[in-house]
């Protein structure tokens, strides 16, 4: 079976395995690059923190990255890691650009970070009780 197959049933399995939510495109491609999942909505930070950990919490090898795009007022929050079946994965959601979160974030510069920095950003929506 070639690499593509192997790839494509991995990610199959994974989706149907954890149910995560919606999904607006998977990007197979013929080499060994990792699987490229984009998250579908919401484009809001914390619903898009959420559910990177929620992607981060199925992966090994987990690592996090922020990516300003150098064209648009977009901010591509991103989780690479690997699929238990030892399939490289690299998920990622966008969000508005904003100074205030984004302070040091220049267009066009991609920056690893702490995955704990989504979990943070995934509960500013809370609210204490």
């Amino acid at each position: 079976m070639n690499t593509t197959m192997v790839f494509l049933d991995a990610i199959r399995d994974h989706l149907d395995l954890h149910g995560f939510g919606p999904v607006a495109s998977v990007l197979v491609t013929s080499d060994s690059a990792p699987v490229t999942v984009q998250l579908g909505a919401p484009r809001e930070l914390p619903e898009v923190a959420s559910a990177l950990m929620t992607w981060a919490g199925t992966l090994d090898d987990v690592s996090a990255q922020v990516w300003r795009t150098p064209t648009t007022k977009s901010v591509h929050l991103i989780v690479n890691g690997r699929m238990p079946c030892g399939v490289p994965v690299h998920v990622y959601g966008a969000v508005d650009f904003s100074e205030d979160v984004f302070p040091d974030l220049p267009a066009g510069v991609r920056q690893d970070m702490p995955v704990f920095v989504l979990r943070q950003w995934s509960r500013l929506g809370e609210v204490a009780a």
